[in-house]
């Protein structure tokens, strides 16, 4: 992976809040949820080195992939349906628009609140 390096820039961290999800259950379960996170770490050409996560009792999860070029974590909260990412990325490849676009194709939504922050 190439890093992306402007003076001390090393890459950038997108902190995404998605609200007004329909499909409680992409929210509720972890095992429901999952294949749609692997969806956009795929779309996003993420390298994923490790991941884990935890499923709450009674709804919610908490997931976190450790990537080769840094971090993508998620936490639900299908009491507000809504959720709230985290993506940390050093690869010069790395688009926050397509991030967005991937996490709204994902949740089926488009009330998506979005800041891009350079590190």
């Amino acid at each position: 992976m190439s890093a992306i390096i402007r003076g001390n820039q090393v890459g950038i961290h997108l902190l995404v809040n998605v609200y007004d999800v329909p499909n409680n259950g992409r929210l509720e379960y972890l095992a429901q949820g999952l294949p749609f996170l692997n969806e956009i770490v795929h779309e996003l050409h993420l390298h994923v080195m490790s991941q884990t996560g935890h499923q709450f009792s009674p709804l919610g999860y908490s997931y976190a992939y450790v990537l080769s070029e840094s971090h993508f974590t998620i936490h639900t909260y299908p009491e507000y349906q809504s959720c709230y990412i985290d993506i940390f990325c050093c690869n010069a490849e790395f688009s926050p628009t397509r991030a967005i676009a991937s996490i709204q194709r994902a949740f089926q939504t488009t009330a998506v609140r979005y800041q891009v922050v350079q590190r």
